[in-house]
């Protein structure tokens, strides 16, 4: 009797798949020793135990029905997210960055252009870093991840062991901070309840930030994801794409790698940083005539600003604001491994 009623358990579990496979691991587990109390008559409180051991078997599938899967999630803040709220969430994310270095960097905009100006109105670096800037908290785990890509889109990539655990460092170092915990407790409270397990939220921002996937026509090579292309710099032909991180760009111009023309327009955050759009020559002859940035702000501040928008309001604009001062991020996705993932993203004003 007992055995038969494990075995309906397994039955009504199996008509949903992804139930069926979180019960069948959690009946293996248990199944063994059950069948085996029946078979041998093992003396004790036999009857209790195995109740006890179904009702673990019940919860946890229950508990495994209760997680959403990743579209769902998406589905979900998109459907439940208001234009309020992200006026709110974008506030509070802004006061918790406490890691902002505004304040400790310098910023040469002299001359303006425009994209399609080929003079050079600037004959110094946009950016001044200092080296205690670079040993930031959370800025030191994010440049570390500048060596991990190529910047051609056809170049194949292979992700070491050392470069995941770069990644999964540089993730468990920004949820400490304030703009994450920030945008956690936001999803939790659009009804994503799993993201108060610290595992769903370090397996999250991997998906989305580093899957891997195609850039090129061909969809031979997977040598792009997320992180590339908006913290860093990309090159399809003459193509430059991304290249929407301050930090990047500053380690790029202390490389001589990247040429400032000049600015195009500005818009100042009530202290807390710039959004610049600007020009500049990458690589002595790739041409960037319009790139918008960030400037000033923290790693973990833009990552949840990205992110917050893209399961907000991908491939539209995202409306946010930092005392008082409007600002829009613009997502854009596309598809790759049946998941939908970060194609690019940035701010305009």
């Amino acid at each position: 009797m007992r055995i038969v009623l494990i075995l309906f358990l397994c039955v009504g579990a199996s008509m949903a798949d992804d139930i069926a496979s979180a019960a069948g691991q959690i009946f293996n587990s248990i199944l063994p020793n059950l069948i085996g109390n029946s078979v041998t008559g093992q003396q004790g409180n036999t009857a209790s135990n195995t109740l006890q051991q179904i009702g673990t078997v019940v919860g946890g599938v229950v508990d495994y029905a209760k997680k959403k899967s990743y579209e769902e999630m998406l589905k979900q803040v998109q459907d439940s997210t208001t234009d309020e709220d992200l006026l709110r969430i974008s506030e509070e994310m802004f006061n918790a960055d406490i890691n902002n270095a505004l304040n400790y960097i310098q910023v040469n905009l002299q001359g303006k252009t425009s994209p399609m100006s080929k003079s050079d109105e600037a004959q110094s670096s946009l950016l001044n870093v200092p080296e205690n800037v670079w040993n930031g908290p959370t800025i030191r785990p994010f440049a570390a991840l500048f060596d991990n890509y190529h910047k051609n889109v056809i170049r194949p990539e292979f992700v070491t062991p050392n470069e995941e655990t770069e990644q999964v460092t540089y993730i468990n170092t920004i949820l400490a901070t304030g703009p994450m915990r920030s945008l956690m407790t936001f999803l939790v409270s659009k009804g994503l309840n799993q993201m108060n397990e610290y595992p769903e939220q370090v397996e999250l921002l991997k998906k989305i930030w580093f899957t891997k996937y195609a850039r090129h026509w061909t969809g031979l090579c997977k040598c792009s994801c997320a992180f590339e292309n908006v913290f860093m710099a990309e090159l399809k032909s003459d193509q430059v794409l991304g290249l929407h991180s301050w930090l990047f760009f500053a380690k790029r111009e202390t490389d001589r790698k990247a040429n400032y023309l000049g600015y195009i327009d500005k818009l100042d955050l009530g202290g807390k940083g710039l959004i610049l759009k600007q020009h500049s020559i990458l690589s002595e002859t790739k041409d960037a005539p319009e790139i918008t940035m960030f400037v000033g702000t923290s790693p973990e501040l833009e990552t949840a600003l990205y992110t917050l928008c893209f399961m907000a309001r991908p491939d539209r604009p995202c409306k946010l604001h930092y005392n008082n001062v409007p600002f829009t991020i613009q997502t854009k996705t596309l598809k790759a491994e049946n998941l939908v993932l970060i194609d690019t993203a940035y701010p305009v004003f």
